[in-house]
Formats: structure tokens, C-alpha cells, sequence
């Protein structure tokens, strides 16, 4: 195969944080009873696997919280050898020391969350600018639109352009206050976001073939592989642990309403240098 390929990896539903917007809100304890936890020897002879049948993959992995998964920063040390560009989506605040000293941004790179929930905008602006410093490749820093946080959101902004850094605005998806979102963003909302009028409209690909699957998959924390966060469960495609595991020979048509997360955009548009160099042991 010679595109390459793309697995969003949740790696575990287990998070250090409890944000009122997230997901996951007072389902945690549910989702971790499916959670199967491996060991980095474990993790490297299964990604060995997909290396073979795949080549070098592109891994995005969130969870939850990654850092907290045991032995995460030497699973990544090991399958980095194989597979990059890996983008990890932290809510930096765990073990980011161990990880500036062993990371190489050629292949590995943070995707940082700010949560006013948790995190003192100083502070934040502060940990930003140090990653930066000791060189970890930033991929984008993330802030959830929950309707509450809109009004500040001009002042976050300004705050970490005076560090020379942008900020992701992410829409909310869930209820609040009755109201569902992202649907239900008003005028001037939307104003603040930059979001467009259609811009939900713009998110359904529904009977379009898409390759997720195929060139893209969801890997579960129980090992299960679906063929995108949107479908889920729905549509497993197997398990990665198995080693007869094999993603999807063709695309298939889209069959949900909306797609905000774009699953079927699965390669991203540039790579690293193929003989960037390896995590230090």
C-alpha cells in the first residue's frame, strides 16, 4: 500500500480531568470498565504488526489523558521507530518533563487542550511558551467553545497572541442549558467562533464514499478498530490484538449526519523527513 495510513487512537477512557463539556462527562466510570491495558512489549509487537501490513502510519492519540496510560512514554519511545508523524492530544499536566527530554519533534508532536475548568490562563501561557522553548513540535492548542467560556474567548485569544501562539476553537458538541450545540450557536456566537452560517451543513458527507476504514480507522481502548469516531461501535472492523486484524480493501459510503471531526480527510498534508531520527531510550 502506498498511501499511508492514518489510526486515531484512543488510547484509554481514563482522564485526570473532570470538564463539565467533555464527551465523556459522567460516563467515565462506564467507558473504563471496557479499557484493556498492554504493555509497552506488548504495544510494540502489535504495531510491528500493522508496520508490515502498512508501512509507516500516521498516529493521532488522545484519550482520555494518554500520559496517565502505564508505561505510555515508552510505548511511544518504542512504535515511534515505526510509525510517525505521532500527534498526541495532553492536557499537559503530567510528565511533560520526562517527555521534552526523550521526545524527538521530528516524529512526535502535542496537541495542547487549555481548560479554564482547570487550567490559570497565566500558567497555561506559561507551559506553552516553555514547550516551545525546549522545542517540542506544537500541533494546535485546543479550547472547547462550551457557551459559558464564549465570552472570554477574545481576551484568551489575545492573551496567547502576545506569545505568538493561536488558538483552536473547537465547537461543543452536548447539550447545554437545552439548548444543543453545535446547532444551536447564535448570531453573535458564531461571530466569535468564525463560524459560518452552514458550517454544519458543511459537515455531512452522508452517502458520499469516504475512506475511512480503509485508509483511516478508530483504534478503541479494548482493541477494537471501528471505522471512524462517528460510527463507533457500529462498525467494528475487528481487533487490533488479533493478529488476522486488517483494515477495510475498499471506501464505503458515509451513513452518519455529521462528521465535525472531517475523519475522512485521513493523511495529513505534510510528513516528516524520512530519516528523522528515533526516540532517545
Amino acid at each position: 500500500m502506498n498511501e499511508q495510513v492514518r489510526f486515531s487512537w484512543n488510547i484509554h477512557w481514563s482522564c485526570n480531568y473532570r470538564c463539565t463539556y467533555c464527551l465523556f462527562a459522567a460516563r467515565w466510570e462506564e467507558y473504563a470498565k471496557r479499557n484493556v491495558y498492554k504493555s509497552p512489549a506488548e504495544w510494540e509487537e502489535c504495531w510491528g504488526r500493522m508496520h508490515e501490513h502498512y508501512g509507516r502510519c500516521f498516529l493521532v492519540i488522545n484519550g482520555g489523558e494518554p500520559f496517565t496510560y502505564p508505561g505510555f512514554l515508552d510505548i511511544i519511545a518504542r512504535i515511534s521507530r515505526w510509525h510517525w508523524p505521532i500527534n498526541i492530544t495532553t492536557n499537559v499536566s503530567v510528565h511533560l518533563e520526562e517527555f521534552t527530554s526523550r521526545c524527538d519533534p521530528a516524529k512526535v508532536s502535542l496537541s495542547v487542550s487549555f481548560h479554564p475548568e482547570h487550567h490559570r490562563l497565566d500558567d497555561f501561557l506559561n507551559t506553552v511558551a516553555l514547550l516551545r522553548k525546549r522545542g517540542v513540535n506544537l500541533g494546535v492548542i485546543n479550547l472547547v467553545a462550551w457557551p459559558p467560556f464564549i465570552p472570554d474567548i477574545p481576551r484568551y485569544v489575545e492573551a496567547f497572541k502576545t506569545i505568538g501562539e493561536s488558538l483552536k476553537l473547537v465547537p461543543f458538541i452536548g447539550t447545554h442549558e437545552g439548548v444543543e450545540y453545535p446547532a444551536g450557536y447564535n448570531a453573535e456566537q458564531k461571530s466569535i467562533l468564525g463560524m459560518s452560517d452552514h458550517w454544519v451543513a458543511d459537515k455531512g458527507h452522508k452517502g458520499v464514499l469516504c475512506q475511512a476504514g480503509r485508509l483511516g480507522a478508530l483504534l478503541l481502548p479494548n482493541g477494537n478498530v471501528a471505522r471512524c469516531g462517528q460510527i463507533g461501535d457500529r462498525h467494528i472492523i475487528g481487533n487490533i490484538f488479533e493478529p488476522s486484524f486488517s483494515l477495510l480493501s475498499e471506501p464505503l459510503p458515509c451513513d452518519v449526519p455529521f462528521c465535525p471531526c472531517d475523519e475522512w480527510k485521513v493523511i495529513p498534508d505534510e510528513k516528516p523527513p524520512e530519516q528523522a531520527g528515533a526516540w532517545l531510550p
